[in-house]
């Protein structure tokens, strides 16, 4: 009973370099309910080959192109943007675009475009910063597969190298975010498109750097008090603090302390 109990807690990832070398890194589950939800999921998945847009195993830089395919499945009319000198004012608006037709796009087959647009955007916002996850995700074959679960509650003091996080997959900004990207000061808006982790999915990211939360800016701390009292109220939180906006719950840990920069996923073994 005991070498069950450790053997299902342990499970292998398989990475994969440009030049098809593999390595397997070992990994133990965390001992969390959070953790053993999120295993229960990947039980069921992880001979399902992950979705590369998702996991971000595709060439997002060309938003031109992307809008133009995305419009034209959406049906919409693409706005008058000049791309090579596109501002944030204009990433928010495409941003509310996505938003407002992702329940009506999500349900159609072949959707890929929708999510690659949503990935586009964000790509263009953080073009300049280097990459500090491997992201894993199944995309739609993930659904039924998704839960309510208030997920802040389980997030670490501090993010390490190596180890697997949940990732947050709401339809929204935080409120770091938001203020960050100079979203409406409006507090309707900003109830409406920042949420805290509130669903629990398959999907997940692998650190590749150890993350120390820092204290907000006092610009934001002044700026997110006019907000934050209603917002809290709807969420049902105690406060928001930076580990909200800069770390994750915690799903599994290893003892590899080599770096993993030059490697992707692959697939997970179950042992």
């Amino acid at each position: 009973m005991v070498a069950d109990l450790v053997k299902k807690n342990k499970f292998k990832i398989i990475f994969i370099d440009k030049n098809n070398q593999l390595l397997d890194v070992d990994y133990t589950l965390n001992d969390t309910v959070l953790a053993e939800k999120w295993f229960h999921k990947i039980k069921h998945l992880h001979r399902i080959p992950i979705d590369p847009v998702e996991s971000a195993q595709m060439d997002f830089s060309n938003l031109t192109d992307i809008c133009k395919n995305f419009f034209a499945f959406a049906d919409l009319d693409t706005p008058m943007i000049n791309f090579k000198e596109i501002t944030q004012k204009e990433l928010n608006a495409l941003h509310k675009i996505y938003e407002d037709n992702h329940d009506r796009l999500a349900p159609l087959k072949d959707n890929a475009i929708l999510y690659k647009f949503h990935n586009a955007i964000h790509h263009i916002e953080q073009k300049t910063a280097p990459r500090e996850r491997i992201k894993v995700g199944w995309g739609v074959k993930e659904g039924p597969l998704a839960e309510n679960f208030h997920c802040n509650e389980y997030f670490e003091s501090t993010i390490k190298k190596n180890f697997i996080y949940a990732t947050e997959s709401e339809l929204g900004k935080t409120p770091y975010q938001y203020w960050e990207n100079g979203e409406p000061a409006d507090q309707t808006r900003f109830n409406q498109l920042c949420k805290p982790h509130l669903t629990l999915r398959a999907k997940f990211h692998i650190s590749l750097v150890d993350v120390d939360p820092v204290a907000f800016k006092k610009e934001f701390v002044d700026w997110f008090s006019k907000y934050s009292e209603d917002w809290i109220a709807k969420y049902r939180l105690e406060s928001w603090r930076p580990i909200d906006e800069q770390s994750a719950p915690l799903l599994a840990y290893t003892d590899y302390t080599d770096n993993l920069d030059s490697y992707d996923f692959k697939r997970i073994i179950l042992t």
